[in-house]
């Protein structure tokens, strides 16, 4: 199982494993399923029974910090709760993930996502006292608490990407090479899919980027680099579909996650493909996404 822990010379050791299939989901997706109790069972029975892991990073944590009423939190935190210890926490960081993929490795074999060391231990830190080796509560009411100082930072960031993105997007000279640029490195597939998931938005400027696009574009890379199914907003589903058609285009195998939206009953879809996923397709590791 992805989060375990063992006592070894009085020392709690904690150790997370990335395992297949790893599964994204976004803020919306976390809430729909943390309050569709139904919804939510299907996902954490499929999960568990497919002994996949639930990737979720600080962005995540960070997005809590969003809603007003504190139950959207608590519900987020039985809903999470129940999922251990199929849990897997990972920094969505896109220069971590380049920089070690550009390291020596076999390609065709899956690398796990940059692991969050500093939340995990955080995670064990609130270890309660009963028979559950582990809670992830205590972690969500230290971020609603600090709701909204944390939010002010989050909000800045996100601005601070979105200007980025758009000062770029007002620049003829690079413009005109997005739109001829064909070099993706296929041995760096987040940096593949960064910068193909961006083409759009500075080739069609009738697209918006706001503060919400600014940090979907970091998860939605990292999940799409990185997992196998990933629930994001309709938008991102397009970008993907855009992005596979121009790997197609380009003749380029780079293998990324299976993506879902709120579209076209893209829930019961994505929960009736993960219920029909054999643990054993993942065993040894090899790419199995397309």
């Amino acid at each position: 199982m992805p989060v375990g822990f063992v006592i070894e010379n009085e020392q709690l050791i904690v150790r997370q494993s990335f395992d297949f299939p790893a599964v994204y989901l976004d803020h919306w997706a976390i809430r729909h399923f943390s309050t569709e109790k139904e919804d939510g069972q299907r996902f954490i029975n499929a999960l568990k029974v497919a002994g996949g892991a639930f990737i979720i990073s600080h962005t995540n944590l960070a997005e809590i910090t969003g809603p007003s009423d504190p139950r959207h939190a608590e519900e987020i935190a039985t809903f999470l709760e129940a999922i251990l210890p199929n849990i897997f926490f990972a920094q969505f960081n896109i220069e971590l993930a380049m920089k070690q993929e550009v390291g020596a490795r076999v390609i065709g074999f899956r690398l796990m996502a940059p692991p969050n060391i500093e939340l995990l231990q955080e995670v064990a830190r609130q270890r309660p006292n009963d028979f559950r080796p582990f809670t992830i509560s205590g972690v969500i009411k230290i971020i609603a608490e600090h709701r909204e100082r944390l939010g002010i930072t989050w909000r800045n960031s996100n601005r601070s990407i979105a200007n980025r993105i758009n000062a770029m997007r007002c620049d003829a000279n690079f413009i005109e090479t997005a739109r001829t640029f064909s070099g993706h490195p296929q041995n760096i597939p987040t940096l593949a899919v960064f910068q193909e998931l961006l083409r759009p938005i500075f080739l069609d400027q009738r697209l918006r980027i706001d503060l919400n696009d600014a940090a979907d574009i970091q998860h939605a890379t990292m999940a799409i680099a990185y997992c196998d199914f990933v629930l994001l907003d309709g938008k991102w589903k397009d970008m993907h579909s855009r992005m596979k058609r121009r790997f197609v285009e380009l003749g380029l195998k780079i293998p990324t996650a299976r993506v879902f939206s709120a579209r076209s009953k893209g829930v019961a879809e994505f929960l009736s493909v993960l219920e029909g996923t054999n643990s054993n397709n993942f065993d040894n590791g090899s790419e199995t996404r397309e």
